[in-house]
């Protein structure tokens, strides 16, 4: 039930969600160009209904979100491109979360955040009765800088 929820999300690529029966973990990704949205992943899976007799649980959310990282006040914060979701981010890896903040102290870059997202853990129903705090977290696990997808301007050469 909790994978066909999530399949059945408008920003959720359908064919891409599988479910591995041994250790009842569901992974999906985007549609090529759109973003899930985590209240509405909440609420579907919410409308299942799934009660405390099924045993089921919110173990993690892990995601790759992209954006513009930068250090706001005392925090450092991705801004979704495409979006208005801000995750702020917080240290998983010690030595990754290091370098990420070290890659944004000269100012904003575009990066690929790859973590787990901070208060997405709990037994149905509990879990489901309310969405899980905002501003959303996401425990940093690693980082890249994204690639410019700009093409080139004709007649341009890249220099070494």
């Amino acid at each position: 039930m909790a994978r066909d929820a999530t399949a059945r999300q408008y920003d959720v690529d359908a064919d891409a969600v599988r479910l591995d029966i041994k250790t009842g973990e569901i992974t999906f990704k985007a549609k090529k160009g759109r973003l899930v949205d985590l209240d509405k992943l909440h609420e579907s899976i919410r409308a299942t209904r799934l009660g405390v007799a099924t045993g089921m649980a919110m173990n993690w959310l892990d995601v790759t979100a992209v954006g513009e990282v930068a250090v706001e006040k005392d925090r450092v914060v991705l801004k979704v491109k495409g979006s208005d979701q801000t995750f702020v981010l917080k240290e998983g890896d010690k030595k990754a979360f290091a370098n990420l903040r070290d890659a944004v102290k000269e100012g904003p870059k575009d990066l690929s955040v790859f973590g787990r997202v901070d208060g997405w853990k709990g037994h149905f129903p509990p879990f489901l009765s309310k969405l899980p705090k905002k501003p959303r977290e996401i425990v940093v696990n690693s980082f890249e800088a994204v690639k410019d997808t700009k093409p080139a301007k004709k007649g341009a050469a890249a220099k070494r």
